[in-house]
């Protein structure tokens, strides 16, 4: 170890550290020999003299991984094993609650993962327009119609809806969702299923700005597209609507992966 500095100065009040410096400017500030992935400025290891921590002289680092030729990108890590998580994310903001005021909820893209571990970002549908809207959430649907969302010239909307057993009688609705103006209301994907017993579904007005989830007995979901015959990009046309029939009371369900396009 060369050149190790330690400035104390009115007893212990005030100290600093310096590892190849003479004047370091913080309290403990290490300058590597070189900036090159070849040598390292920082080096952790535990008991068995396993390398758990490096900090490449190039600026990249490495936890449980030792090699340079392993550290190519600006943080590394390795789990050791498929049966450990590499990350652990606790306490985080979702699109749901939108707990923080300076996250965008409405512009962000997924990170995916090469065969090489690298990360990176997908590019989105929400990231090419700054007038993008996502609006997952938690929802109760009554008698009366409800706004779910604003609808302007070009808006394409997409989602994905999901309910407990509160459809029909004691059923459970998965569907995925688009409406856009000239195309109304298209059903890629859906599922349902009775607690007890079967309740038929039947699903109405594919094609237009009126879609419904009739089941033969019990609550039925449904979603409208309320225009007021205004066009033009950018312009308000008017708004997604939800509500429930033949049920006497709130019909609670949640949406997912929602995105309106403009």
């Amino acid at each position: 170890m060369k050149k190790i500095l330690l400035l104390l100065i009115g007893g212990l009040s005030y100290a600093q550290v310096g590892i190849n410096t003479q004047n370091p400017t913080a309290t403990f500030e290490i300058v590597s020999t070189d900036n090159t992935s070849s040598t390292k400025s920082l080096k952790i290891s535990n008991s068995t003299l396993a390398e758990m921590f490096t900090v490449q002289n190039d600026g990249n680092i490495g936890v449980n991984s030792p090699l340079s030729v392993s550290n190519t990108a600006q943080f590394n890590v390795n789990s050791g094993a498929v049966t450990k998580s590499v990350l652990k994310l606790n306490n985080i903001s979702n699109t749901k609650d939108r707990t923080v005021t300076s996250i965008n909820y409405n512009q962000y893209s997924p990170l995916v993962i090469d065969n090489n571990g690298n990360v990176f970002q997908q590019y989105d549908i929400r990231t090419t327009s700054n007038a993008a809207v996502t609006f997952d959430g938690a929802y109760n649907a009554i008698a009366s119609v409800t706004k779910l969302i604003d609808l302007n010239g070009g808006s394409i909307v997409q989602f994905q809806v999901s309910t407990d057993f509160v459809m029909g009688n004691n059923s459970v609705l998965y569907a995925d969702i688009t409406w856009s103006r000239n195309g109304g209301f298209r059903v890629a994907a859906f599922g349902n299923e009775a607690n007890t017993g079967t309740n038929a579904l039947t699903i109405v007005g594919v094609g237009t700005n009126t879609l419904t989830f009739d089941f033969a007995t019990g609550a039925d979901m449904v979603f409208k597209a309320s225009l007021n015959g205004s066009t033009g990009a950018g312009n308000f046309i008017g708004q997604l609507e939800y509500q429930t029939q033949n049920s006497s009371s709130a019909v609670p369900f949640n949406i997912f992966y929602s995105f309106r396009s403009r």
